[in-house]
């Protein structure tokens, strides 16, 4: 008692008196549910139950709420994509995708790739880059699909809809100051061999830590770029990258920002620089896409992590759990589109020596892989 006592003083000096409220709201509830409601109905055999019916399952998380903003953000997504795809502004995302596409069609081998191909969306390519194309402007994407096209035209077989789509990306491209040029796919072999050694990389990967104590030192924004430069080559799912890494290096604004995340409060006002990583999902048409964003980003997040090491700096990830409270203060604090979902927190700077770090034994091998089983 006298620790719950201490405990919501606590929270009451820190937040005050609506977030204590809150909080013994929520404690109010958890203790209903665990010594009364599971305590009638058996919580594992309810849960199967439940877990086993569509209907109760919907309904179950309907009065939870917990996936309202994922599913909110899948359709605010679809309805950016198809607005973007009607209205021809730039369409970036198709491009990338079908641009892409193109490439996994190039990158065949001779006596595999079939000889029409990218033929149902080929029309549409070339009218988006007309669309997005800014004469004054040099985006290097852009040029990329330029120079896949322009291989494509050069290996694909004539169909009318192909011939079509070729005579009007030359008339685009007699209009344009660019000539196109290498970037696209060549052989593996003219990739240079990585200076890292096996038993560097597995160096680097104990290295890198969950640390939570740093130097009171500013972290240098060329070498987040830098380490930037490094995530962006993380696979990503038609290499559409939709995702965003938004930098805070004022004392009040990651202390209020990381406050709202689950972990962070013993720690936060020690923090020189957190991330916050949000994924988009105005990228994808699809509701079968919904997880990509958190896939992609957390891939970028990992060599993102790594790259950071390479420079000296340490960092921690911050685990962003789905309470609709705190999803709803970060995105009106963050000024999120409907679309945009929280990935991860990260807090980054440079390690203190004498800080301490959890040791956090690994799983071993055997436990996480397997071969051949069905």
């Amino acid at each position: 008692m006298r620790s719950l006592v201490s405990r919501a003083k606590s929270v009451y000096d820190k937040k005050g008196a609506k977030h204590l409220f809150y909080r013994g709201l929520q404690f109010t509830k958890r203790r209903f549910y665990e010594h009364i409601v599971w305590g009638i109905f058996p919580k594992k055999k309810t849960l199967r139950t439940i877990a086993s019916s569509r209907l109760l399952t919907s309904f179950y998380f309907l009065l939870k709420g917990t996936f309202y903003r994922e599913q909110r953000a899948v359709l605010c997504g679809a309805a950016e994509y198809n607005e973007a795809e009607e209205q021809r502004e730039a369409p970036r995302h198709r491009i990338i995708r079908s641009t892409h596409r193109i490439e996994k069609g190039l990158s065949m081998p001779e006596d595999k790739r079939r000889p029409v191909f990218a033929e149902r969306y080929i029309r549409d390519l070339v009218d988006d880059l007309r669309a997005a194309w800014e004469p004054d402007q040099g985006n290097e994407q852009l040029q990329w699909a330029v120079d896949v096209l322009s291989e494509y035209f050069e290996r694909v077989e004539r169909t009318p809809i192909i011939s079509a789509a070729e005579d009007n990306f030359k008339s685009f491209l007699s209009g344009v100051r660019y000539e196109p040029q290498d970037k696209v796919p060549f052989p593996r072999s003219e990739i240079n061999q990585a200076a890292v050694s096996p038993e560097a990389m597995r160096q680097l990967a104990q290295k890198r830590t969950s640390t939570r104590w740093f130097q009171q030192r500013d972290v240098p924004r060329d070498l987040i770029d830098e380490s930037l430069k490094v995530a962006m080559q993380s696979p990503s799912a038609c290499n559409r990258q939709s995702y965003e890494f938004r930098f805070f290096d004022d004392p009040e604004l990651i202390e209020e920002i990381s406050s709202l995340a689950i972990g962070a409060d013993g720690y936060n006002d020690n923090i020189p620089c957190l991330a916050v990583i949000v994924g988009k999902q105005r990228a994808y048409f699809n509701v079968r896409d919904k997880h990509v964003i958190y896939i992609d980003a957390s891939l970028a997040a990992m060599a993102f992590q790594f790259s950071l090491e390479t420079h000296g700096l340490a960092s921690c990830c911050i685990n962003w759990p789905a309470i609709p409270k705190n999803e709803r203060q970060i995105s009106k604090k963050l000024n999120l589109n409907c679309d945009e979902k929280v990935i991860m927190l990260m807090a980054i700077g440079y390690p203190d020596p004498n800080g301490m770090i959890p040791y956090s034994k690994k799983k071993p091998v055997d436990l996480v892989r397997s071969f051949n089983e069905v």
